[in-house]
């Protein structure tokens, strides 16, 4: 990936305003954007685009939104896997929580979900709503970049604008912290997740670590405010007919103080099938067509490790290599 990547992670600077189509700089950094997708499972979005402010009061309200009490959270219910309020307990203590917003694209439902969280008319509901509802503008901007070089790359741009139409948007705001006694957390086992692709960002404390899929060893993520962690989720690796695998990760809390993560993941609201075009004698049909939503429904019958691992779409919808 030329100038652009470290020996620490793999870096692709995805904010040059003379990244267009068609351009010498667009088809570099398109081979690159797919090299790292094969080669890790996942890469670093250098994106200047993204303003301080915005960073500076997203985190601010990940922050106050998980601050409020437990009886507010547990209101954030859905039915999908991983959609609304989750916690995990030590010692009686929440070390981890979040909570989901979806369809976070679309203002109403920004709105219904603040409205939900704060009743009352002294909060400054539109506040909340306009700082998540530019961020996740922001966010699926990127990765509606992200999946045109993709989609580029594999000569199947023509479904380009179809995905993209059909795309539902999840945004997870969350925290962790050590263990009640003091002790480093790492509790929080490996794994992939089931959207088509997951943007992760994140306050300066480290944690984060994350596989690569060739080199079969782990990345620590060092943060940044223009930094966004880009990850190939189980959909991908069905779509691209195990040309991408989804990126195992996971994070190992060490430091004192809080650490504030916001996930953005990309679900298809129908059918994702395998382009013909990724179909050759070298890459056998792996994957039946399959509903999205169908594989969170599945997930949700499976035990905490069968969970965490890929595998599990390939019991779901994968078709038996001879």
């Amino acid at each position: 990936m030329g100038g652009n990547e470290t020996r620490e992670l793999p870096i692709i600077n995805l904010s040059d305003k003379n990244l267009k189509q068609n351009t010498e700089l667009w088809n570099s950094t398109r081979d690159s954007v797919r090299k790292a997708m094969e080669h890790h499972g996942w890469f670093v979005a250098e994106y200047n685009n993204f303003p301080t402010e915005l960073h500076h009061s997203i985190l601010e309200a990940a922050k106050e939104l998980l601050d409020l009490p437990p009886e507010i959270k547990i209101k954030n219910e859905s039915h999908k896997a991983r959609h609304g309020y989750i916690t995990m307990i030590s010692d009686g203590q929440p070390v981890h929580e979040g909570l989901g917003i979806d369809q976070v694209n679309d203002v109403q439902q920004c709105r219904r979900f603040t409205r939900l969280m704060w009743s009352d008319d002294h909060h400054d509901n539109d506040r909340f709503c306009e700082t998540v509802h530019a961020y996740a503008k922001m966010q699926a901007e990127l990765e509606q970049l992200v999946i045109r070089m993709l989609f580029e790359s594999y000569n199947v741009e023509k479904h380009a604008d179809k995905y993209i139409g059909g795309t539902r948007y999840l945004l997870r705001l969350m925290k962790y912290k050590r263990l009640p006694n003091g002790e480093p957390n790492r509790k929080f086992i490996s794994h992939t997740d089931k959207s088509f692709i997951s943007i992760l960002h994140q306050n300066h404390i480290t944690g984060l670590m994350l596989k690569s899929e060739k080199e079969d060893v782990w990345y620590p993520f060092t943060p940044s405010p223009t930094r966004f962690v880009v990850i190939a989720g189980d959909a991908i690796m069905a779509w691209s007919n195990d040309r991408i695998k989804a990126c195992y990760h996971k994070v190992e809390m060490e430091s004192v103080e809080m650490r504030y993560s916001l996930g953005f993941f990309s679900f298809q609201k129908g059918m994702i099938s395998t382009p013909e075009e990724m179909v050759d004698k070298d890459h056998p049909l792996a994957y039946k067509p399959f509903h999205h939503d169908g594989l969170l429904e599945y997930y949700e019958t499976l035990g905490a490790h069968l969970k965490a691992h890929r595998t599990m779409t390939k019991a779901f919808c994968g078709i038996p290599q001879t």
